[in-house]
């Protein structure tokens, strides 16, 4: 038999056998029994194994550091504002990451920094350690798993190492992962000891497929591949095609930020000035991943094959979660 495709052609020579026994390999009818497909992975992809999950402790606190893109939208303090006060976590700081492009202007990271400092500062609590992170995405623009030393990617460093045996430490990044990625690569030995939260990319759910045509992952695509690349990392991913879910109106929100003193007016004024007149609503994207965190039967996660251009293993992926009792929750907590 000979077969044409374009300018090339390629010739196959099929006997009988070979044909019967081609035949018996493609057909797979009445082969599976629903016992079998009950234990199929929830989603198809390349990834082997199971997702790593760590069970955290019921009788202390976990320990939490808080990683945000601050100055890059309004969403990044809401969730700071819902963090720092939570006193069922051991919050041990906050760190600024950049969200540098075109538009940006420079030195994002340091933007961040400033809005970090001025809402502690609100909050009474400058005492929280705040390092700056870096400027930098990781590698180079087309490529590369060179870590971004900073004082952030450094502190992350310290407290995994300060985290006592058998526990975790947890790094909830809302912004690029450029500080979480560079302290990893900086030290490998760490790996072991954090659980990671992003929040990027969208993903189809039905498919089982990833897109990481994504803000977040945009402004430091090396250290997104580089999380999901990391074997033995657990990595818990809120795609923004679910965390869209968590949209607030404005006019309850200013409502609502009238009981919550200066604080609320800081909120409100960086509302009305970031997003301008026509903001009537916002996603509030961050406060999504950290509420989910904070809360695990708020949100619901299945195990997913990470893509195929990556290091075949399973993530976290949320795949919903229950933005009222969210939105509830985050309102008692801000104006109690």
């Amino acid at each position: 038999m000979t077969l044409s495709f374009g300018m090339a052609s390629y010739s196959f020579v099929f006997r009988f056998p070979t044909l019967c026994l081609l035949a018996c390999l493609l057909c797979t009818c009445g082969s599976a029994q629903p016992d079998d497909l009950q234990a199929l992975p929830q989603v198809p992809g390349n990834g082997e194994g199971t997702a790593p999950l760590h069970e955290w402790p019921t009788d202390k606190k976990i320990r939490v550091i808080l990683d945000s893109d601050t100055a890059n939208e309004i969403d990044d303090l809401f969730a700071i504002a819902h963090a720092v006060p939570d006193t069922s976590i051991d919050l041990l700081g906050l760190s600024s990451v950049q969200w540098f492009h075109h538009l940006s202007g420079p030195n994002t990271a340091q933007q961040s920094q400033v809005l970090n400092e001025e809402l502690l500062t609100l909050m009474g609590r400058m005492d929280l350690p705040h390092p700056l992170g870096s400027d930098m995405i990781m590698g180079k623009p087309w490529g590369g798993y060179e870590p971004r030393d900073s004082p952030a990617a450094r502190f992350i460093i310290e407290q995994a190492h300060a985290t006592p045996e058998g526990e975790k430490l947890a790094v909830v990044s809302i912004g690029a992962v450029t500080n979480l990625a560079s302290a990893i690569a900086l030290d490998t030995t760490i790996k072991d000891k954090i659980v990671a939260y992003m929040l990027g990319f969208r993903y189809d759910f039905d498919g089982g497929f990833w897109n990481k045509d994504e803000f977040n992952i945009r402004r430091d695509l090396n250290a997104a591949n580089y999380l999901l690349d990391a074997e033995g990392l657990e990595l818990h991913v809120m795609p923004i095609s679910v965390a869209i879910q968590y949209t607030w109106d404005r006019e309850p929100t200013f409502a609502h930020l009238e009981d919550a003193r200066e604080l609320g007016g800081y909120l409100r004024q960086r509302w009305e000035d970031h997003g301008g007149p026509g903001a009537s609503r916002w996603t509030m994207w961050d406060v999504a991943l950290l509420q989910a965190f904070l809360k695990p039967k708020q949100a619901e996660e299945i195990a997913v094959a990470t893509p195929p251009e990556n290091t075949a293993r399973k993530v976290w992926m949320y795949q919903d979660i229950d933005e009222a009792q969210m939105e509830s929750d985050f309102w008692e907590r801000l104006t109690e």
